[in-house]
């Protein structure tokens, strides 16, 4: 039985994402030139004390550019980059600002690699320099950018892991200590770089627990408190009630160390709060009274029947 419902789910996100099945109707082959976001949820509680939800927007434009986010980065000055897995990024302010900005641009790659790194799946950043890694999947490639988007350095991974095609750098997030955590979809093993991956050696491994059956990592970020905060998605049986099919939670560890275990626990449970969709990217900016805004975005697909939407959500780690 749960065999069937795995393949059922399966089926149906295989329908969402066929090139050309549920593709938006008059979607422009050009990069947007008007993007659209309204708040369609308010403010309101959440059944774990320490959470409480702000606000959700949907964004909207008539491109077939448009959409796939499954990385974000919290920037300077209320803005974010949220990268799409066709290797495009949308600089955008945040919509519960005054007069909220966005603009779409390609994402700059060595050249001659236009057409091998484009699945952004992951980004990460260090606060000092502004630089920041993005993880591919399929390549199994991290690329490094400089502050201006320049690309920077790349590093192939694929001498140091025998993922296969289809996974990749889902999860990734550059610690405090300089340190870099990858976690990939779909395996129980990830990686530790002591310093920056395109110019160190092999990294280390660690053990990935997930806190709840078929639940994988999606996106990840450190915490003001060193902890770090998963976004976790897992396939769930379609039904009137249930759609799309996914289900995403949060979750909450410690570092893993170098031969060690990582194994966050459910912080909270998304699908009592926002609408289901399937959330890949998040980002966190801590505020003036301890507690810190959680933003997390969904990849739409590409389809007609999903949604790119953004959650603001409010954690104070001190309840």
């Amino acid at each position: 039985m749960v065999r069937g419902q795995r393949l059922i789910a399966a089926l149906a996100v295989a329908l969402l994402c066929a090139p050309g099945t549920w593709l938006r109707s008059e979607a422009e082959p050009a990069l947007p030139r008007d993007i659209a976001v309204a708040r369609i949820i308010g403010g309101a509680p959440t059944p774990a004390a320490q959470w409480e939800l702000a606000g959700v927007w949907q964004y909207r434009a008539p491109s077939s550019f448009f959409g796939g986010f499954s990385a974000m980065l919290a920037l300077e000055q209320g803005r974010f980059a949220a990268f799409t897995d066709r290797g495009y990024r949308m600089i955008f302010t945040a919509p519960d600002l005054p007069a909220p900005q966005m603009v779409m641009s390609r994402q700059a790659v060595p050249p001659g690699q236009e057409y091998t790194l484009t699945d952004i799946e992951s980004a990460t950043r260090d606060p000092a320099t502004g630089s920041y890694w993005l993880g591919y999947e399929q390549v199994h490639t991290i690329q490094r950018s400089t502050i201006a988007g320049r690309s920077d350095g790349v590093r192939d991974l694929r001498d140091a892991v025998r993922w296969p095609d289809n996974s990749g750098i889902e999860a990734m997030v550059r610690l405090a200590d300089g340190r870099f955590v990858i976690v990939p979809e779909g395996r129980r093993e990830g990686l530790i770089f002591s310093a920056d991956p395109v110019g160190v050696g092999a990294p280390a491994t660690f053990r990935f627990r997930s806190p709840a059956k078929g639940y994988e990592a999606t996106d990840m970020a450190q915490l003001p408190d060193g902890r770090l905060l998963v976004l976790m998605r897992k396939l769930a049986r379609p039904s009137r009630t249930v759609w799309p099919p996914f289900s995403a939670l949060l979750a909450i560890g410690e570092p893993p160390q170098a031969g060690g275990e990582f194994a966050p626990t459910i912080a909270l449970q998304l699908d009592r709060v926002i609408p289901r969709e399937n959330y890949e990217g998040l980002a966190l900016r801590p505020r003036g009274d301890g507690r810190v805004d959680v933003w997390v975005m969904s990849d739409d697909n590409f389809s007609i029947i999903q949604r790119s939407l953004l959650a603001k959500l409010v954690f104070d780690p001190q309840i």
